[in-house]
């Protein structure tokens, strides 16, 4: 069994809690670095979403969707 990266999840995240703007400026990153984030031009480090999950009080996993894939199979 393995783990593949779905889509991101930070508009979900972000919803209700605070504009990308502020979650930028949190993070110490740009707008368009959270931006890209959300669109999926780039993919967060495993530092930002650990900085980012004790922004929001969440996890640093909630930040995708993990698809479950058995090993020897590609989806």
């Amino acid at each position: 069994m393995a783990l593949r990266k779905g889509r991101c999840r930070l508009p979900e995240l972000l919803k209700d809690r605070m504009k990308p703007a502020e979650f930028a400026r949190r993070m110490k990153v740009s707008e368009s670095t959270v931006s890209r984030w959300i669109s999926e031009e780039r993919e967060m480090s495993y530092e930002n979403a650990v900085l980012g999950a004790r922004i929001l009080d969440c996890h640093a996993e909630d930040f995708y969707e993990w698809i479950v894939v058995e090993k020897g199979k590609r989806q």
